[in-house]
């Protein structure tokens, strides 16, 4: 067993006040653990797919393919890249990998190819493996580049030499996924996730929600991201529950339908889900859905109120990083427990914290600062970025770059973000990917983007240009967008400077720093729908 309290979880061997002991070496062994007992029970459900797996089904899939990386020498502390949307493809190649200590990288299928090969060559990826769907995207010159069904040919696969390899022992604090999130400068930075760090935010998830071996949970968040992974299928692994696996991006209507088909108990949402699914005249069909985790964009509480009056299902906010793995503080369960408003209290494998921002010393209750973590889900460093190391994991903590306060209580409440991310329907979006996008076009002399209000994402994008050309028209940098940025990435409103009112130049201040305030304020006052 390795005991989490000297866990090296960090660049700065990160402790937490909270003791806790591992009970599980890997991902494989925690699922090795749930299968002895429940070889015959149902694991997972591919509703798109028409497929379901028991834990014992399952086991002899993820194995198939282990076996096949083997052939192809992909060995422990190896790194693959792997493009799928929510299937099972993704699900048995990921936790073939995992299994032999080898290192994933999922990767946004929405995204660019430019996008895609930035990220696979930065993770020294040894191959990329992607599905069909994405085909079209990938150019066939580039050999490490190769697709599901040609890499994974199980017709031409001879078991029995493979079954027999010794595989190399994994351990707690191997590396186990690089989440790519957006970065500061434009690219997105890797963030290097352990067996550990998996394993201690599943435990919390699944304790603080009472999870047990009736747990079914509904995934309609994408699976390249850590909520999906982490909170439906990590955490209801935990406690030997099951997971419902949809692509969640066409089958919200299903949403209701889903529940009641598998008898779901619990999903994770963001904050505009719920707004989708108040708009859509379809209602609760069964009562099996026990409550909603709800994270990545602030909640707004006439929209809860609104879901949790209709529906009957309560809502659980609470606030996270990919740096944090999933969650590290949630409003607790049952109802009783909840502080509205809040996004609740750090979980028992971390230790949150406000600090002031300027000298970094810790605030005193009430007062607002930076949002800080350390524990046994934080995130071992950012692959390959040095400067952003020393930055954001600093003197044992992880500085999140985001403001709150907390009350007496240890209840901790989100203020806003030091910098100008957006966050679009719980992704998020630096202006500075876009603007980097933008300047590619030669007729583009100047820009700024903002995040803009959306009733159903929470925020969206907005795109101020100068320009060189007067003729260009904004459709013209809309189809030049399309070959640098994914669908989500695209704003939803472009505005031409020169043909605005009561404005000129994009504004800056004395050293030519573009003024988002001011835009912002621009934008509220003459562009905003009223």
């Amino acid at each position: 067993m390795d005991k989490l309290g000297t866990h090296n979880i960090g660049l700065l061997h990160q402790k937490c006040s909270k003791h806790f002991t591992h009970k599980f070496t890997s991902a494989e062994n925690l699922f090795l653990s749930k299968l002895g007992k429940r070889k015959n029970k149902k694991f997972l459900f591919f509703p798109e797919e028409n497929l379901e797996f028991t834990y014992d089904e399952f086991y002899n899939e993820y194995k198939k393919i282990s076996y096949i990386l083997l052939k192809n020498k992909i060995k422990k502390k190896d790194k693959i890249s792997i493009i799928f949307y929510n299937d099972s493809q993704f699900l048995k190649t990921y936790f073939a990998a995992l299994s032999l200590g080898v290192i994933v990288i999922p990767i946004n299928p929405d995204l660019s190819y430019d996008e895609i090969n930035f990220i696979v060559k930065n993770s020294y990826s040894k191959i990329c493996i992607y599905s069909k769907k994405i085909a079209f995207k990938i150019k066939k010159k580039n050999r490490k580049y190769i697709s599901y069904e040609k890499f994974f040919n199980l017709k031409k696969f001879n078991f029995s030499t493979y079954s027999k390899k010794k595989i190399e022992k994994v351990n707690i604090s191997d590396e186990a996924i690089i989440i790519y999130t957006s970065g500061t400068t434009g690219n997105p930075k890797g963030v290097v996730l352990t067996h550990g760090n998996i394993i201690a935010d599943a435990f919390a998830i699944s304790s603080n929600f009472k999870f047990n071996d009736n747990t079914r949970t509904l995934c309609i968040l994408p699976m390249f991201h850590n909520n999906g992974q982490i909170i439906t299928f990590f955490a209801p692994l935990y406690a030997g529950g099951s997971t419902v696996i949809s692509t969640g991006k066409t089958n919200l209507y299903n949403f209701w339908s889903y529940v009641c088909k598998f008898n779901v108990t619990w999903t994770s949402i963001m904050a505009s889900i719920l707004s989708i699914l108040l708009s859509i005249k379809k209602e609760k069909i069964n009562s099996s859905l026990k409550g909603i985790i709800c994270g990545g964009q602030i909640l707004n509480n006439e929209v809860r109120k609104n879901f949790e009056k209709r529906f009957k299902v309560n809502v659980f906010e609470g606030y996270g990083l990919t740096e944090t793995t999933a969650y590290a503080c949630l409003n607790r369960y049952p109802k009783s427990k909840r502080v509205i408003g809040s996004i609740g209290k750090a979980l028992q494998v971390n230790d949150m914290a406000i600090f002031n921002p300027n000298n970094f010393t810790k605030m005193k209750n009430g007062r607002e600062g930076e949002i800080c973590i350390r524990g046994y889900n934080v995130a071992k460093y950012y692959h390959n970025l040095k400067k952003q190391n020393k930055k954001s994991f600093f003197k044992g903590w992880f500085r999140s770059g985001d403001y709150g306060k907390v009350d007496n209580k240890g209840n901790f409440y989100f203020s806003g973000r030091k910098d100008s991310m957006i966050i679009k329907g719980g992704e998020n979006i630096y202006p500075r990917e876009i603007e980097n996008a933008l300047y590619k076009n030669k007729d583009v002399q100047e820009c700024a983007v903002i995040g803009i209000p959306d009733k159903y994402l929470g925020q969206n994008i907005c795109a101020f240009i100068k320009t060189k050309n007067r003729k260009a028209s904004t459709d013209h940098f809309y189809s030049k967008l399309t070959n640098h940025l994914g669908s989500f990435k695209l704003p939803k409103e472009i505005y031409i400077i020169s043909k605005l009112k009561k404005i000129r130049e994009i504004p800056k201040g004395p050293t030519k720093k573009i003024l988002y305030r001011k835009l912002r304020n621009y934008y509220e006052k003459y562009l905003r729908s009223k």
